[in-house]
């Protein structure tokens, strides 16, 4: 079951973020549970959204997203923060019925847009073809470099 999140689900919630910063590319950067957790709050809130995903009665994935204006125009933009299920959990629908509800979400809010990325290198090319099957379209790549502070 696909859920709009709580604020009692918000430490399952950061529990499962951090499963997915330690397996990500995010892994050398430093993660903050309490400022994830303090942001889900403000989600659910109302500044944008956060999906619990229940199996079981058990909470085993989430999804974070906010809709906003386009800096260069009036047009309204979907985007997520991320998408954190457990990793037993990756491989079913789990993922499948968070982006569905984001997307209903989005075009309840009036979105133009949706916007949708993989930052992780967790299952790019599932996650991908996911993407596409749902109408994403493939817009371009993201690159990082770490900076180098002489340390």
């Amino acid at each position: 079951m696909i859920r709009p999140a709580t604020h009692d689900d918000i430490p399952r919630l950061v529990e499962l973020g951090t499963l997915l910063h330690d397996t990500s590319s995010y892994a050398k950067t430093g993660f903050n549970a309490e400022k994830v957790g303090n942001f889900l709050g403000q989600l659910i809130d109302g500044l944008g959204v956060v999906f619990a995903a229940e199996v079981n009665g058990e909470v085993v994935g989430g999804f974070a997203g906010a809709v906003t204006e386009q800096w260069f125009s009036d047009d309204l933009l979907a985007y997520e923060y991320s998408i954190f299920i457990e990793p037993s959990k990756r491989q079913g629908l789990i993922a499948l019925k968070l982006v569905l509800a984001f997307q209903a979400w989005a075009k309840a809010k009036g979105a133009k847009e949706i916007h949708m990325g993989i930052t992780t290198g967790i299952s790019v090319e599932g996650t991908s073809r996911l993407y596409r099957r749902l109408g994403f379209t493939y817009v371009g790549p993201l690159f990082k470099m770490e900076v180098d502070h002489g340390n």
